[in-house]
């Protein structure tokens, strides 16, 4: 599933790509994954203004006139593909993967793809967002500068019982973080995956406040990771997969330790970590 990173980068390329244009037509082929029916979805929309796109955690808001928002979520494989027009194959992962097509002001289109048809579009009003977001509850993002180790470490420590890694994706408690992020930062500060929450020292706390800041940070420099089906909005791979320490390594020798990397499932997620480096 796209993360932070990802979700960030596609974010800043549709604000700077779509900003200002107008839904001039829209095309629903699959209508399974909106909250409203293809004919008022198209309706509400056509010759709504994109204002910009905003994010929070991994949830793209797009800010159109008369204050309607498109929330949109790319789950495990939804993607966002802007393009300019004609096009003679523009539907990345299939013609019928692409759920809709916004057809833009300027020659652009802009195509909702989801091979696996988790993500979904969701048109709201101004209380919509807010009831939506309400009831998600996110947690502090590792961008924002309030995200202090202090402040981490509180809400981890609220649950002390609780093993690491599954907690570290509880998006209440730290927003954007995914399997991929999580096993990096738990790798970085040498702290393994099952970990409970109550034996974790201060020093390691930080250390793993450090990793989660550093390695996202690094990842949107390089506009995310692909290492599952995600593309950013040209259709181009992320490029921070060569950089990973231990996610999608399983077999290898651990780049600190040399040992033999191993996988398992925690939480109903592959994860991977170094039995020497992050020992129980």
């Amino acid at each position: 599933m796209p993360e932070l990173p990802e979700v960030e980068t596609v974010r800043r390329q549709l604000e700077k790509e779509i900003k200002g244009t107008t839904i001039k037509d829209i095309v629903v082929n699959f209508s399974g994954r909106l909250n409203l029916s293809a004919k008022k979805f198209s309706q509400i929309l056509i010759g709504k203004k994109f204002l910009g796109v905003d994010r929070r955690a991994k949830l793209l808001i797009f800010k159109l006139s008369s204050d309607f928002f498109i929330l949109a979520h790319l789950k495990m494989s939804g993607r966002f593909i802007v393009t300019p027009t004609p096009n003679p194959s523009p539907r990345v992962g299939g013609e019928k993967h692409t759920h809709v097509i916004f057809k833009l002001s300027g020659g652009r289109e802009l195509y909702w793809n989801d091979v696996r048809k988790f993500g979904f579009l969701k048109l709201v009003d101004k209380n919509g967002l807010k009831k939506y977001l309400e009831a998600q509850a996110y947690g502090p993002e590792p961008f924002d500068k309030s995200f202090t180790w202090k402040k981490m470490a509180m809400c981890l420590r609220s649950a002390p019982k609780k093993k690491i890694k599954p907690h570290l994706l509880d998006q209440t408690c730290i927003a954007g973080i995914g399997n991929i992020y999580a096993c990096e930062a738990l790798w970085l500060a040498k702290i393994h995956p099952l970990t409970l929450i109550g034996k974790i020292s201060d020093a390691q706390i930080r250390l793993l406040h450090h990793g989660i800041v550093s390695i996202m940070k690094a990842s949107l420099k390089a506009r995310g990771t692909s290492a599952d089906s995600y593309v950013d909005a040209f259709g181009e791979q992320g490029g921070f997969e060569k950089k990973l320490k231990v996610y999608g390594r399983e077999g290898k020798p651990c780049s600190r330790c040399k040992t033999i990397l191993k996988k398992e499932k925690i939480g109903g997620r592959g994860t991977v970590f170094c039995p020497e480096c992050q020992k129980k």
